[in-house]
């Protein structure tokens, strides 16, 4: 279940191949000024990445996750911060 979009691109407008990221979204709870997400909506996945997906497919994957997540969205080709 799709919670929140981050769009972390650098070429904005490139839409027909990016690298999808999912998190659980109770990940962000601890954001500042964020809404909470409860734990108890399904599994929670901690990360997941398909690279090479179109925008709208990455959409369709996160929205058809077992639990709620955020998806983020990178450039093609690039490595997400902290999957180091």
């Amino acid at each position: 279940m799709l919670m929140n979009v981050i769009d972390l691109r650098e070429r904005t407008y490139r839409w027909s191949s990016v690298l999808a990221v999912i998190e659980s979204a109770a990940k962000n709870n601890e954001a500042d000024d964020s809404d909470q997400v409860g734990l108890d909506l399904g599994v929670m996945i901690d990360y997941a990445e398909r690279q090479g997906l179109s925008v709208r497919e990455a959409v369709q994957w996160a929205e058809k996750a077992g639990g709620p997540v955020t998806l983020y969205l990178y450039d093609h080709g690039e490595t997400p911060k902290g999957a180091d």
